[in-house]
């Protein structure tokens, strides 16, 4: 009779295991999901940032799970007059595949010197990347472009800030529907998007 027991708990959890193996398999398809919110920072937050130097600066939370063969992109795109014109920074998040709450951003600094450059900053969950941009630019506005929760899509890419200049008197703001290209962007001399792109990892 013990042995009829014992060999029935031994049916049980063998059943009980490889009910568990078959969950973990499935876990990866299934969580394969990445989302991003606008971060609000607090009063106390708004002013450690102010003795930075830097001007202008947006933060994201992302979350998510991405299988080992994919990859996310941060990059800063330059248009002119609404036409793309060149990337200016791209980095990726190296082998990182799980998200929570991690912390992206895209800021401006000003730098004083004759070509009126700005430093730009772009920060992923592992670090920070920055470029310096030259322009003649005498107006400019700087505005995050999404509100509510954005669920990315494999290869479309979702902007999240934007910088506009312009040398006329006057600029529109742009807008944007769930990190799409945002319109307006044509009525800027100069538009500089933060965008995130998720995609497959590049060969070797």
């Amino acid at each position: 009779m013990k042995n009829f027991k014992g060999y029935c708990l031994f049916i049980i959890f063998t059943l009980l295991l490889t009910g568990c193996t078959g969950i973990e398999k499935e876990k990866p398809s299934s969580n394969t999901k990445i989302s991003i919110e606008s971060y609000n920072m607090s009063d106390k937050e708004k002013l450690l940032i102010s003795k930075t130097g830097v001007g202008q600066i947006e933060f994201f939370k992302l979350n998510g799970t991405l299988k080992e063969d994919d990859n996310l992109q941060f990059s800063v795109e330059e248009f002119e007059n609404g036409k793309f014109k060149k990337e200016l920074l791209n980095t990726s998040d190296g082998p990182k595949t799980k998200f929570k709450d991690s912390l992206i951003s895209f800021g401006i600094s000003g730098i004083e010197d004759e070509d009126h450059s700005l430093k730009l900053l772009t920060g992923v969950p592992s670090g920070l990347d920055t470029t310096k941009y030259s322009n003649n630019m005498t107006m400019s506005s700087f505005s995050k472009l999404i509100g509510e929760k954005v669920t990315l899509e494999k290869n479309k890419p979702a902007y999240l800030v934007a910088w506009l200049g312009t040398t006329k008197n006057s600029l529109r703001s742009v807008e944007s529907k769930n990190g799409e290209l945002p319109t307006g962007i044509e009525e800027a001399e100069i538009a500089l998007l933060y965008k995130v792109l998720w995609t497959d990892k590049e060969k070797k």
